[in-house]
């Protein structure tokens, strides 16, 4: 397996929203125990900045490239993250319940700590990334496409799978009870032997001594 590579952040510049409210790009930036603004914003890439203890929540996160950037102990509830970029970039103990992820492309992404329930993921390419001791329950992936994509120890309780292959995908470490898939989208995931049991749940089969 590909390693996936880090942020690559050489240092930051201490500062606040309302100081770069009109820049394009933002730049060494860290911010901190703030609310993201709820007006649409002109800045268009965060590039190798820094982000702690911030609410993003239902704010308009569109068309933004996020390039080498770290997020601790973000709430990103209910945002809409249509038609972004994700290169580089690390999520931990972040909150995403409702959040929405569409035509959005990932590459050399970490989610660690993170709730991810309810969360959609729509027309999306996931590549060399980690979902690590994360909960995804009652989420939804739709039309993904996926390579080299790792969990570890996570909740897919209730995950729904629609028209995404999990081909080579590992979930041995992972709760999978009440998957919701056809068996085409499962098709050569890798799963433990205790798993086995509630895959034959999942697809009403019987098993006889």
């Amino acid at each position: 397996m590909k390693k996936r590579i880090k942020p690559k952040i050489k240092e930051t510049e201490s500062t606040t929203f309302n100081q770069v409210l009109e820049e394009e790009e933002w730049y060494q930036k860290s911010f901190e125990k703030e609310d993201y603004p709820k007006e649409t914003l002109n800045v268009s890439e965060w590039n190798e900045c820094t982000f702690k203890d911030i609410s993003f929540e239902n704010s308009n996160l569109k068309d933004i490239s996020i390039l080498d950037c770290k997020f601790e102990h973000c709430d990103f509830s209910n945002v809409d993250f249509s038609s972004r970029a994700f290169y580089r970039v690390e999520f931990k103990s972040c909150k995403f319940v409702g959040t929405s992820f569409i035509k959005d492309y990932f590459h050399d992404t970490l989610f660690e700590n993170c709730n991810l329930d309810y969360s959609n993921f729509v027309d999306s390419k996931i590549m060399n990334s980690e979902i690590v001791n994360s909960s995804l329950k009652e989420s939804r992936f739709y039309t993904l496409e996926m390579s080299n994509l790792q969990f570890q120890d996570c909740n897919l309780s209730g995950l729904e799978i629609i028209d995404t292959s999990f081909k080579n995908i590992d979930v041995s470490t992972c709760n999978i009870e009440n998957l919701r898939s056809n068996i085409d989208n499962l098709k050569n995931m890798v799963i433990s032997r205790e798993q086995a049991m509630d895959l034959i749940s999942i697809f009403g089969l019987i098993t006889k001594n």
